[in-house]
């Protein structure tokens, strides 16, 4: 008798452990791009209206910003044919401050410095993710268009030498549900970029 039951009790005492292991990994929250954008959404709206109600709002990417001086400079943004990929590719020279919006500081030039960026985003299946940098900045930087091609820039032109923009940002055009160094995973932020020049 005890040889027959013990098999039965162990194979009660493994479903049953099988039972309680899927229900903790039902607690583990999933990611979703899109419920975390409409959280982003929010957070950005209030953090605007209370701090930066000038703010405009571009409906196809849920980016803040204003344009705190246009720029003086005609850099014509292009896109390069390299190895059968289109890319947009650029190099400014600029100085920032990226932000959380709780105001904590989590990177910057340092004071009378600045940094050189060489800039390549693939405008194919992965834009504007495919990139040296994150897609944010791309938005900042590009033109909305350059011929056929639609980039999504927030600016007719891009950005221009002399240019300085206040950018506010959802996750998803970040890091989204990774973090990164000081910036917690799913973090919209907050970034002032000055364009000392653009080749």
């Amino acid at each position: 008798m005890n040889k027959f039951l013990s098999p039965i009790f162990l194979g009660i005492v493994a479903l049953t452990l099988l039972a309680i292991s899927c229900n903790k990994s039902d607690d583990i929250p999933i990611y979703d791009a899109t419920e975390q954008y409409k959280t982003d959404s929010v957070l950005l709206k209030n953090y605007v209206d209370n701090k930066f109600p000038d703010a405009q709002y571009d409906t196809e990417t849920g980016i803040w910003y204003e344009m705190l001086a246009t720029g003086t400079g005609s850099y014509n943004y292009k896109i390069v044919d390299t190895l059968n990929a289109k890319h947009l590719k650029f190099s400014p020279t600029v100085k920032y401050v990226g932000k959380l919006l709780n105001g904590n500081i989590f990177d910057q030039t340092e004071a009378g410095k600045t940094s050189t960026f060489n800039i390549r985003t693939n405008t194919g299946y992965q834009y504007p993710f495919d990139s040296t940098i994150i897609p944010a900045w791309t938005f900042a930087f590009a033109p909305k268009r350059i011929g056929d091609m639609k980039l999504g820039g927030l600016t007719e032109k891009g950005l221009q030498q002399g240019s300085k923009i206040h950018i506010m940002v959802p996750s998803r055009w970040a890091h989204g549900s990774l973090a990164m160094g000081k910036i917690p995973a799913n973090s919209p932020l907050d970034f002032v970029i000055e364009v000392v020049d653009i080749k």
